[in-house]
C-alpha cells in the first residue's frame, strides 16, 4: 500500500519475487547439503584431517561440529527443506494464476532445488558444507524444539554410530580398483596391491601354512664333528642358521649355531657342533598367528622359531595374546628351545581343513617339534611371493618347485632386466682371477701356496682367512704337528 492507504501492486510484486526467489536457494541450499554433508561421517573427516591437502583440513575442521550430530543435522535440513518448498506456491499463488503456481513451483523446485543443488554439493560438498556450516548451526538452534527431540528417537531407534568402517575383504577389493590396470583412474602398481593384499592377508594366515617341515630342514647334530666335510655340506646348504639336534633324535632340537660363527673354525682340529656356541630357538605352537611371530621375530631374539604340535582339539591362540614362556635352558650359554604357551582363543581366522586335520591326526604328541619358520618365510607371505637368494635351490619349502632363474628375470621390468644383463648377472660376482680386487687375489694365493704346504690330506680345497694364514706362518711347527 502506498503512502495514501492504497495498494502498491508492483512493490507487492517485487516483495513476493524476492520471497520466491529466496525460499528457492534456500530449498535447494538445504537440499544439496543433506547430500554433501549426510554421505560424509567421521571417518571421512578422519582422513581428510590426517592426508587432505591445507585446505581441505581446514574445510573438515569446520564440518565436523556440524556433523557431530547427524540425526539433529539431518532432521534440520529436511525441515527447513520442507517449509521452503511448501511455502513456495503460496506466495507464487500472487503472482499467477494457481494452475501456473503449480506448473512455476514443480519446475523451480525440481531444477534450482534439486538438480543443481546436488550436482554441484555431490563434487563440491565438503567446500560447500564449510562455507555455509555457521548457517547450518544457526537453523539447528532455529529449528531446535522440533529437530531435537525427533532426532533423539532416531537415536535411540538407529543409534548414533555412523562410521562406515570397511570389513578386510572390502578393503582388498577397493584396493583392487585403485589399481593402474583397472583402467578406473587409479595409480597403484601390481606390486603394490600385492603387498597391501598380503599385509591384510597376514592376519588370517597361521605359522603352519608357511613352515619347513622337520623332515625337510637341514640340520646338524649335536655330536657332528666340524671336519671338512661338516664344513662342506652346512656352506653347500646355503644357510645362514642351521639347527642342532640331539645325536639320537631329530626332534630333539638342542639350539641353533650362526654359519658366520664358524669362519674361524679350523677343520683340522676336529672340534663337535657343541663346542660352539649354541642359540635358543624360541618354540611355538604351530599355529600361531603370523603377525604374533612376526612380532616375535622383532624382539630380535632370533630370526627362527620351532613350531610344536598344538594339543588336540584346542582353539589356536587368538592374534595378540600374551606369550607365558616356560622355563627352559639358558638360550645365550646352552642354547635349547625356549617353550613359550598361547593362551587359547575365538579367533575368526581359522586353519584350512586338510592342515588342520593334518595337526589334529598327525603322529606325534603334543609339544613336539613339527617343522621350522624363519623370518624370511614370514616376509615372503607377507609380500605374496618367494624370496630367492643366491644359494637357494627350491623355490618352497616343500622342496618340490626347482628355481627357474632365467624365468624369474623375465618378470623384472625391462630397465632393470637390462641393467643385471649389462653386469653379466649373479654369474658375474663369482670370484673369478679377472673379478677379484688387487688385495684379495694376492692373498688368496699365498694362502693357495701355503694350503698346499700343508700334509693333511683332505683339506679344504678353499683358501684359509688371510687371518688363520698369518697364525700358521707365524707358527711353524703347527704344520710339523699336523
Amino acid at each position: 500500500m502506498d503512502a495514501e492507504g492504497k495498494d502498491d501492486p508492483e512493490g507487492e510484486k517485487v516483495l513476493y519475487v524476492g520471497i520466491c526467489v529466496g525460499l528457492t536457494v534456500l530449498a535447494g541450499l538445504m537440499s544439496g547439503l543433506t547430500l554433501g554433508l549426510m554421505s560424509m561421517d567421521d571417518v571421512d573427516l578422519q582422513v581428510l584431517e590426517r592426508s587432505g591437502t591445507e585446505k581441505e583440513k581446514r574445510h573438515a575442521a569446520r564440518v565436523a561440529p556440524v556433523l557431530r550430530r547427524p540425526h539433529l543435522l539431518l532432521v534440520t535440513l529436511l525441515l527447513v527443506n520442507a517449509a521452503a518448498m511448501e511455502a513456495l506456491p503460496i506466495f507464487l499463488d500472487r503472482l499467477v494464476d494457481p494452475i501456473a503456481a503449480v506448473a512455476i513451483s514443480v519446475t523451480v523446485v525440481l531444477l534450482f532445488g534439486e538438480i543443481i543443488p546436488q550436482a554441484l554439493c555431490s563434487r563440491h560438498g565438503l567446500a560447500i558444507g564449510a562455507y555455509s556450516a555457521w548457517f547450518v548451526q544457526l537453523l539447528i538452534w532455529m529449528t531446535w524444539l522440533i529437530s531435537y527431540p525427533i532426532s533423539k528417537i532416531l537415536d535411540y531407534a538407529l543409534g548414533t554410530e555412523h562410521g562406515a568402517l570397511f570389513r578386510r575383504a572390502q578393503l582388498k577389493a577397493l584396493v583392487d580398483i585403485h589399481s593402474s590396470s583397472e583402467g578406473m583412474g587409479g595409480y597403484l602398481t601390481n606390486e603394490e596391491i600385492g603387498i597391501i593384499r598380503g599385509a591384510l592377508d597376514l592376519s588370517g594366515k597361521r605359522a603352519v601354512m608357511a613352515m619347513t617341515p622337520l623332515d625337510k630342514v637341514f640340520m646338524v647334530s649335536a655330536d657332528a664333528e666340524l671336519n671338512v666335510a661338516t664344513l662342506k655340506n652346512i656352506l653347500a646348504s646355503g644357510h645362514s642358521r642351521v639347527p642342532v639336534h640331539s645325536p639320537s633324535n631329530r626332534h630333539d632340537i638342542q639350539g641353533l649355531v650362526l654359519i658366520k660363527e664358524l669362519a674361524l673354525v679350523d677343520p683340522r682340529d676336529n672340534l663337535k657342533v657343541t663346542s660352539q656356541r649354541l642359540r635358543g630357538l624360541p618354540a611355538l605352537r604351530a599355529d600361531i598367528a603370523m603377525y604374533d611371530l612376526l612380532k616375535v621375530f622383532q624382539t630380535g631374539r632370533s630370526h627362527m622359531v620351532v613350531l610344536t604340535r598344538p594339543p588336540p582339539n584346542s582353539p589356536p591362540p587368538a592374534p595378540g595374546t600374551p606369550q607365558h614362556p616356560r622355563p627352559a635352558s639358558p638360550p645365550e650359554q646352552n642354547g635349547g628351545i625356549v617353550a613359550v604357551d598361547m593362551e587359547g582363543g575365538e579367533d575368526e581366522h581359522k586353519l584350512p581343513k586338510d592342515l588342520e586335520d593334518a595337526l589334529a591326526t598327525g603322529e606325534g604328541r603334543p609339544g613336539e617339534p613339527i617343522g621350522i619358520i624363519t623370518i624370511e618365510d614370514v616376509i615372503e607371505e607377507l609380500l605374496g611371493q618367494e624370496i630367492v637368494d643366491e644359494t637357494d635351490q627350491y623355490l618352497d619349502n616343500m622342496r618340490t618347485q626347482k628355481i627357474n632363474k632365467a624365468m624369474m628375470l623375465k618378470d623384472l621390468p625391462e630397465n632393470l632386466r637390462a641393467l643385471l644383463s649389462h653386469r653379466g648377472g649373479a654369474s658375474s660376482f663369482r670370484t673369478t682371477p679377472s673379478t677379484q680386487l688387487p688385495a684379495l687375489r694376492d692373498a688368496m694365493s699365498r694362502a693357495q701356496t701355503l694350503q698346499g704346504q700343508l700334509p693333511r690330506s683332505g683339506s679344504l680345497q678353499e683358501p684359509l682367512l688371510p687371518e688363520r694364514m698369518d697364525r700358521q706362518s707365524s707358527d711353524p711347527g703347527r704344520s710339523a704337528r699336523s
